[in-house]
């Protein structure tokens, strides 16, 4: 009897290290992101967009564990620079931000363009859409390349995608500055028609970035997932399958 329970307590001593293991839940990373449809879908979408499919999965390769938060980008940035395990993605880095986060890697870019109401004509230049008010999506790192241009700040005109697709469609605003990807499924969506797409003017990086208390041993891992993940062809494969 005594050499059975011997055999239990070595066999327990074994399994300690796998027990313990088992038991420890995996770190979880917060991946914020603001409502941008098919980009960063709320929750109770039927998909979860484009960027929170490929930030959930830079987190799984890296060996954590992904939780998502939609939030305004004015709200989401303050919680990831106080933030010891949060990141932000599709995030534009501009002179404001630049010093106030660290840029752990580019996922790709977006090009920015002025979107007039359906029926209007194009708006393809600043100095266009300088003899009007601009809207904006608040928060957008627009509002940057915008004061950049010398722009004031009484022609802007800031909401979020749902209120200026309405304030457009009223000539409440006279332009729009934004992505295709996100401005165009919003303003079909409020209004039923498209907005009219002027040229390119201008096109910023997508980042996922992180705050100072991040550490940098994670953000490290990260990166290196995520240029796994552009090798294999995973980014190319999620942002296929969003296209229309």
């Amino acid at each position: 009897m005594p050499g059975f329970f011997c055999t239990l307590l070595a066999l327990g001593l074994l399994l300690m290290p796998d027990l313990a293991r088992a038991a420890e839940p995996s770190q979880v990373i917060m991946l914020e992101c603001d409502y941008l449809p098919s980009i960063c879908n709320q929750p109770d979408q039927p998909s979860p967009g484009v960027m929170i499919e490929i930030g959930n999965e830079v987190i799984r390769r890296a060996g954590f564990t992904p939780q998502t938060r939609i939030r305004p980008w004015n709200r989401a940035m303050r919680e990831v620079i106080a933030s010891r395990n949060a990141i932000i993605i599709y995030f534009a880095r501009t002179p404001e931000r630049e010093p106030l986060f660290h840029w752990i890697a580019i996922i790709n870019r977006t090009d920015f363009r002025f979107f007039t109401r359906d029926g209007a004509a194009p708006c393809n230049t600043l100095q266009q859409a300088a003899a009007g008010r601009i809207g904006v999506r608040s928060g957008s790192s627009v509002l940057s390349w915008l004061a950049q241009q010398g722009m004031r700040t009484q022609q802007i005109e800031q909401g979020q995608l749902a209120d200026m697709a309405k304030m457009l469609k009223a000539g409440r605003v006279d332009s729009f500055l934004g992505s295709a990807a996100t401005f165009k499924p919003s303003y079909q969506q409020e209004t039923g028609a498209m907005p009219v797409e002027g040229n390119v003017v201008y096109s910023s990086e997508n980042w996922i970035a992180s705050g100072p208390l991040f550490p940098p041993e994670t953000a490290a891992k990260l990166a290196n997932a995520l240029s796994r993940m552009k090798e294999d062809g995973f980014i190319e494969q999620v942002m296929r399958k969003y296209v229309k």
